[in-house]
Formats: C-alpha cells, sequence, structure tokens
C-alpha cells in the first residue's frame, strides 16, 4: 500500500480554509473540509455512507485505427462512508461484454481513499487491487476493491468503459442504495445516432437541458456538431424497498437509452425501434426462433415416435408432450429468447438453454395439431416491460401459450419438478407478447396456484431428560411443493440437510412416501429430539418446537412501493401433546384470531383427554399488497409471531 506522505500543517489548513467556502465539492480529486470530519448526512442520519456526487459523461470518438466510432462512458463516483457497514460501498463491480467485435474495455481507472489521521493522508489504488471475473464466454467483470477504507473516509473513483456496442449504453443510477447528494449524466449526441430514452421511478428530473456548442467536429471525411443533453437530480433518498419487488430496475430512478434509428453519413436510415407486430415478423424469420420452431415441427415425427398420441385429447396431448420435453431434455440454466443452439446438436447434446427448450415444445405441439404461440417475456429481476417502446433487447425468455378447449395453457418445460401447466417464479412478470404474424397480442402472466405449508406434529414429553420428542409431517402444495422437491431430487439426505439449514434442527432420517403426481401435495415425515426448559418443576414447552413462523418477513419501517408476493401463500400447524403423568396444565396461550382484507389468522388450544391439541394458521389475502396496507400487514404479522412464540407451562401436581 503507497501513501502519500502528511500533508504540512500548513498545506492541510489551507486545503481546509479553501474547503470552508462550500460544503461539498463536485471536482474529482479535491475533498472539502465539511466531507471530510461530517459525522452523519442530515437529510438521513442512519444512513452507512453517502454519495456526495455520481457523474457521467458519454460520448463518441473516432478510432482511425478502426475507422469507425467508440462510445465512451466516463463514471466519476464519491462517497462518503459514514459507519462500519458503509464500507461495503468502496468495492466496485463493472460488467464489461464481448460480442462480433471483440471485448468492451475499462480505461483510466483513478481511485483514492481520504482519511484524516494525525494528519489528512490519501491512499491511491493499486493494480493488485483491480481484477477480472469470468462470467461466461460473452461476460467479465472488472473488480475494483479501494485500499484503508474505514468510518469517516471518503473515497473517490473514475473509469472510462470503451465500447463499440452502441446497445450497451449503461443504464443510469441516479438513486442508489445510500443517499445521493448530486447526480448528473452528460450526453453527447451525434448526428448519426438516434436514441430514445425511458425514464424509470420518477417523472421528473430536476436539471434537463441541452445546448449545441459552435465548435466543429471532423473524423476522417465527417463534419459534425454534437448537442450536449444533462439529465440530473439532487437530494435523493436511499433505495430501500429492494424485498418483495420485480426488479430494482423498475422502480429505482435511473434512464435509459435504446437506439432508435441509425442516419447513415452518406444518406438514408435504419429504424432500430420497430413496432410490436414488425418485431413479431422479426422473430418469425428468424433461424433461431421462427425457422428453428417450423424445423422442429417437421422433425416432430422421428423426435416423439415414442410416445403414444393416438385418441388423446388436446389437453391430453399437451401435457404428454410437454412432460416428454422435460424428460428427455435438461436446461442448461441460460435464459435467453431465441435458441442458442441450432435443432440439429441440440437434439444431439439433450441439453440447451430456454430458447431451445421451449421452441422445441412449440413446434411439437404444432405438429399434432395443437394451437400453439411462443410468448417472449422479461423476467422477474429483468425488468417490467415498456409498451410504448418496441425493443427487442428488453426480452429475455421465452414461454408458450398452447389451446385446448378454448381454455389458454402457459407452459414453460424447464424445469421437470413443476406441474406441466404451472410456470417458474421467476416468469411471474405481468405481461408476455404472443409472437403470431403481423400481430400485438399481450397476456397477463400471474401464479393462479397458491403455496401452502402444513406442519402436523406430535409431542412425547420427558421431564427425567428435559426433551421433548417430536413426530412431524410435512405436507406442501404449490411453490412450497416445489421447493421441497427440489431440495429432496430423490435423496433423503437432501432432505435432512434443508431441514438443519432452514429449520435449524438436526435428525437421522427422514420418510418420503411414493413421490405423488406433481399436481399433488409433496409430503414427508421424520422424527426428532430438542430441549425444553424446567424452572423450578415448571416445563415451558413450545407447541410447535420452533417449527412456526417466528420472524416477521416484513422488517421495513415504512414502504413506498407495494409488496409483490408473486403468489398467494400460508402456513398450518397442528401439535397433540399429551400432558406427562404428575403433571398439570398451569398456563395455556389464549387464542387469538385475525380477519381482515389482507390476512387471516387463527390460534387455539383445546384441553381434551389428558392431552393438549394446538391449532393455527394463516393466509395471505392478497399477493400484491399496497404501500399504505404495508404498515397494518407488518403489525399483523408481529401479532401471529407473538401468539406463535408463547409457551405452554406445566406443572408437577
Amino acid at each position: 500500500m503507497k501513501k502519500s506522505a502528511i500533508l504540512s500543517a500548513f498545506l492541510f489548513l489551507s486545503m481546509m480554509g479553501f474547503a470552508q467556502q462550500e460544503k461539498y465539492s463536485r471536482d474529482f480529486g479535491r475533498v472539502t473540509q465539511y466531507e471530510m470530519v461530517m459525522k452523519e448526512y442530515e437529510n438521513d442520519p442512519d444512513a452507512d455512507a453517502v454519495m456526495l456526487y455520481n457523474q457521467g459523461e458519454y460520448y463518441y470518438s473516432g478510432n482511425y485505427e478502426q475507422g469507425r466510432f467508440l462510445l465512451r462512458m466516463t463514471k466519476q463516483v464519491k462517497i462518503k462512508i459514514l459507519r462500519q457497514p458503509g464500507v461495503q460501498y468502496a468495492n466496485f463491480e463493472i460488467p464489461i461484454f464481448n460480442g462480433d467485435s471483440g471485448w468492451e474495455s475499462v480505461e483510466s481507472i483513478e481511485a483514492t481513499t481520504y482519511n484524516i489521521d494525525q494528519g489528512f493522508t490519501q491512499t491511491k489504488l493499486e493494480a493488485k487491487n483491480i481484477f477480472e471475473e469470468k462470467v461466461n464466454d460473452n461476460v467479465r467483470v472488472k473488480k475494483i476493491a479501494l485500499s484503508d477504507v474505514r468510518p469517516g473516509s471518503v473515497i473517490e473513483l473514475s473509469y472510462t468503459i470503451v465500447t463499440p456496442y452502441f446497445f450497451n449504453m449503461r443504464r443510469w443510477y441516479f438513486q442508489q442504495r445510500i443517499p445521493v447528494i448530486f447526480s448528473n449524466l452528460s450526453y453527447k449526441a451525434i448526428p448519426y445516432y438516434e436514441y430514445v430514452y425511458i425514464l424509470k421511478g420518477t417523472d421528473k428530473l430536476d436539471i434537463f437541458t441541452s445546448s449545441t456548442p459552435s465548435n466543429d467536429i471532423r473524423f476522417r471525411n465527417l463534419t459534425y456538431r454534437e448537442v450536449v443533453y444533462n439529465f440530473g437530480m439532487n437530494d435523493l433518498p436511499a433505495f430501500k424497498d429492494e424485498e418483495f419487488i420485480s426488479s430494482v430496475d423498475d422502480y429505482m430512478i435511473n434512464i435509459n437509452f435504446q437506439l432508435s434509428k441509425f442516419h447513415h453519413p452518406n444518406g438514408g436510415n435504419r429504424e432500430i425501434m420497430t413496432t410490436w407486430p414488425a418485431m413479431c415478423d422479426e422473430f418469425l424469420k428468424n433461424d433461431y426462433f421462427g425457422k428453428y420452431i417450423r424445423n422442429a415441427e417437421k422433425q416432430a415425427p422421428k423426435i416423439i415416435s415414442e410416445i403414444e398420441l393416438k385418441d388423446k385429447s388436446a389437453k391430453e396431448k399437451i401435457e404428454i408432450i410437454t412432460e416428454f420435453v422435460k424428460s428427455k431434455f435438461t436446461w442448461n440454466g441460460v435464459t435467453g429468447k431465441f435458441a442458442d443452439l441450432d435443432l440439429k446438436d441440440f437434439l444431439k447434446q439433450q441439453s440447451g438453454n430456454v430458447g431451445n427448450i421451449n421452441l422445441l415444445l412449440t413446434g411439437l405441439l404444432q405438429s399434432e395439431g395443437i394451437e400453439a404461440y411462443p410468448v417472449i417475456l422479461s423476467t422477474r429481476g429483468n425488468g417490467i416491460i415498456s409498451f410504448f417502446h418496441p425493443f427487442q433487447q428488453f426480452f429475455n425468455y421465452v414461454i408458450v401459450l398452447a389451446v385446448a378447449d378454448d381454455r389458454v395453457l402457459l407452459l414453460d418445460a424447464t424445469e421437470p419438478l413443476l406441474y406441466y401447466s404451472v410456470l417458474p417464479e421467476r416468469c411471474m412478470n405481468v405481461d408476455g407478447l404472443v409472437v403470431k404474424p403481423k400481430s400485438e397480442e399481450w397476456i397477463t402472466i400471474q401464479q393462479k396456484t397458491s403455496s401452502l405449508l402444513q406442519k402436523n406434529l406430535k409431542l412425547k414429553i420427558i421431564p427425567e431428560t428435559n426433551t421433548v420428542q417430536s413426530e412431524v409431517m410435512y405436507l406442501s402444495t404449490g411453490p412450497d411443493a416445489y421447493r421441497l422437491r427440489s431440495a429432496y431430487l430423490g435423496n433423503p439426505d437432501n432432505l435432512i440437510k434443508y431441514l438443519k439449514d432452514k429449520e435449524q434442527i438436526n435428525l437421522t432420517n427422514i420418510e418420503v412416501p411414493e413421490i405423488s403426481p406433481l399436481n399433488k401435495p409433496f409430503t414427508f415425515f421424520f422424527q426428532f429430539e430438542s430441549l425444553i426448559d424446567n424452572h423450578s418443576g415448571k416445563l415451558f414447552i413450545n407447541p410447535f418446537c420452533s417449527l412456526n413462523l417466528s420472524k416477521n418477513p416484513f422488517r421495513q419501517s415504512d414502504r413506498t412501493l407495494p409488496v409483490d408476493l408473486v403468489y398467494l401463500q400460508g402456513e398450518s400447524y397442528k401439535s397433540i401433546i399429551p400432558i406427562p403423568e404428575g403433571y398439570k396444565i398451569e398456563y395455556i396461550p389464549e387464542n387469538q384470531l385475525i380477519e381482515n382484507d389482507l390476512i387471516s389468522f387463527s390460534y387455539s388450544t383445546i384441553n381434551t383427554e389428558n392431552q393438549l391439541v394446538t391449532e393455527s394458521q394463516f393466509n395471505l389475502k392478497q399477493f400484491i399488497i399496497q404501500p399504505e396496507e404495508y404498515g397494518k400487514l407488518k403489525d399483523d404479522f408481529n401479532k401471529m409471531i407473538k401468539s406463535l412464540s408463547e409457551m405452554i407451562v406445566l406443572v408437577k401436581e
């Protein structure tokens, strides 16, 4: 680690004296007295760090060696670290991409950590703290870790991404997970590339200006002028509503540029932004989409020759063919709207991306005379589609729409542990575009199933050893059943590990009956032993042995965005507790009932024939909960958890 020498007292005081003229500096390489000594951010006293500025400049430069323009994206950021958890913001990641024109590059990386110890110190970024990590053949991440960062530090970073891919103009985030005092992006447009911008998270910027400098720019035989646009915002709060949303990109304030038209210097235009019907036609002409489907349809007699479809109804054919694809072909975990292998290679390898699997399924269904279409969509985490901007790059997934007896079925053959007509959770993101010739048809994609987990216990209390032996049954439906089946994968040891990690219980044996159909509950049984509290002859019994909900999933103090739970969900518990000989009941928790538009909750205990039967259940009635209802939802869960945490008390007779 190289540190500059401590500045002389004169220089230090001089700098601080100059800085007294302003609280914050937007000049890279310069900090103010206020920035160095501030202990908290006045607009958010609980913030762990604050972004003092986030400045970007996007512009084009002519490359004489390559004979083309390159897009340069410069970013400068300054952050004040206020508390220890804020130290994480001294680590940066910069994704770079590879394509037909080679890799993007990151240039001019500079970073400094400023501290006040016995004097003012600067720690410069060293090359050893910059490294690159491969994600796949087309994506790498440049990682940068600043040194000597601690509460009180101010850090600065500057770098430039250079790319030949104008589609890869980076989205600019005005808002961050920490407060931002100033954020501004300057974009220098040239006459040859026309963009549209999509603003999310707000409908108004604090700064929006445009100007045309008077000087001409020359590159080879071209002479042109730039138009400089500035987009800026001030005093942005930290983005905190990260849980229970589809994608931060839909809500965090940001601006996204999409190339819409190319103006050739010698005349003529090429449209990039098209119409939805024209886009559908483009998909259907593509070798790895429409032509792939038609090829699959032609080869279907050979591909599905081993399954019997004669005299089957349309619905039966859809189920049989979907399950065949699930059993025969393996998803490699890669999303995509196009197939990434041609059909011949995919059939040989029997493994491919989402496009390979679901476009094959489309062709096979069509070969049997079934009305079936591909549906392109954007997954959760990838953002919601803007209906006003027909760009292919918004979509990253494809499923299948099939019609049987006037009933529409949505299919995805990537997950063999899901029922044939149930989509993975990643697909639950509002709307998908049905790809038909010269058509614009959208379909709403929602999870129609609910998720329920039932836990039944029978306890045997052993006062002599202060233990309780529990016989337990889990019964699950919907997404809960999918998660447990995915954990199981035919191996009981997998479930044992899952229960240990999730429920913190140790067991050595688990019984899974013969696997039920995917549209039926998934059930298994196990036993375990746990300790009970024994104070002065009193036994304190948790009736559900801590297998119940014990932490409120809704932890924010307030919320500005809807809670998106994706599907309806709930849990139920039942415990049979024989009272051991020589003991009697001293305390039973009171019965509880919550019933409103958001949730249904009940808790009750019945004393019968020297045993207690305690039952409880909760069900959420909505999967989209509005921000104004969040406080009520959180309070209801706190009440539930309080009831579920109460102990039954037994005392010696």
